[in-house]
């Protein structure tokens, strides 16, 4: 079976996995002190590449996110960001409530997250109108 970021961790600390033993276990790619899966380093692309307003290269990531880790949130939370900064804040908010959805159905999540992304989506849901 394997474990999600958001499941929490097999040892037993009570923590997410992805706050506790991810590195001890799957190390990847380092960066100073942390290491990053593949996952972080696919989906920590999209801010960057939003802050350059490379939004097509951006979206792609997010459909990578989206097909190679549909068992994670980040290809919805990342797609939300992605359009917001585009300004298409009808499809940014419907994002961010897939996000909400995914985080009430997905173990791991504390209900401040699931409500940070329904916010969201309110606030980009009138900017909308």
């Amino acid at each position: 079976m394997k474990i999600g970021r958001n499941d929490p961790c097999p040892c037993g600390s009570g923590k997410k996995y992805k706050k506790c033993c991810i590195n001890a276990i799957s190390p990847t790619k380092s960066n100073s002190r942390f290491f990053y899966s593949d996952l972080d380093n696919l989906s920590n692309q999209v801010p960057a590449l939003i802050k350059q307003e490379k939004y097509d290269e951006a979206e792609d990531v997010c459909q990578r996110l989206l097909k190679e880790y549909p068992e994670q949130i980040d290809g919805l939370h990342r797609f939300g960001q992605v359009l917001e900064a585009k300004g298409e804040f009808r499809q940014a908010s419907e994002y961010y409530l897939k996000s909400a959805e995914f985080a009430k159905q997905t173990d791991g999540f504390e209900q401040v997250s699931i409500d940070r992304f329904m916010q969201k989506a309110e606030e980009l849901s009138k900017k909308a109108e």
